[in-house]
């Protein structure tokens, strides 16, 4: 897997039960990830004890996962159940057989005290082999190095949060005006 520095190694499994036990979640929901997921393993600890960076003012850990897939295309409701109870950012590395993926909930905070977040949007790059899985740790405060993840796994290359919101909120209005004219073509289509 891509390298990242010895000292924010932690290589510790998860049970999937500590991901579903303790929530109002539906049956559906607890029997998809039992079907879908293989093993969890808490890969590593981005923070500032373990990389020698400053605290940032709204990334102040990042946690890798390392998860083994069942099946090649888990639908990403999965990743936001487990992503949503986190009081911290994710970074999930998807593994099925030979291919990794990187696979990160771009998430803004609701209410810090009470750890809740907000997923925006979920961003993922496409299957390649361990060769190729490269995510460079850029930025002097964590909340640097995860912009420069969004950007990196998004494909926008963006390294501020101001940028990727942008972006996002673009696509999205880009999205509504391509319906609007679908929905207007369709009109012209049926008029007589």
């Amino acid at each position: 897997m891509f390298n990242l520095p010895e000292t924010t190694l932690v290589r510790k499994p998860v049970p999937k039960t500590a991901f579903y036990r303790h929530l109002d979640v539906n049956a559906k929901m607890t029997a998809r990830v039992v079907d879908d997921i293989e093993r969890i393993v808490w890969f590593a600890k981005l923070a500032p004890s373990t990389l020698n960076i400053e605290d940032g003012k709204t990334v102040h850990e990042i946690a890798v996962f390392h998860v083994t897939l069942k099946q090649e295309d888990v639908p990403d409701d999965v990743f936001w159940l487990i992503d949503r109870q986190m009081p911290r950012h994710v970074l999930f590395v998807l593994q099925f057989e030979g291919q990794y993926r990187l696979l990160l909930n771009y998430k803004e905070w609701i209410d810090e005290t009470k750890g809740t977040f907000r997923i925006i949007r979920s961003f993922r790059t496409e299957w390649m082999n361990d060769e190729s899985l490269a995510l460079r740790i850029e930025g002097t405060s964590l909340d640097k190095v995860y912009e420069s993840f969004a950007g990196q796994i998004s494909g926008f290359g963006t390294h501020s949060a101001d940028d990727t919101k942008r972006i996002i909120e673009l696509q999205e209005s880009l999205k509504q005006k391509q319906r609007t004219i679908e929905a207007l073509q369709k009109k012209v289509r049926v008029e007589k």
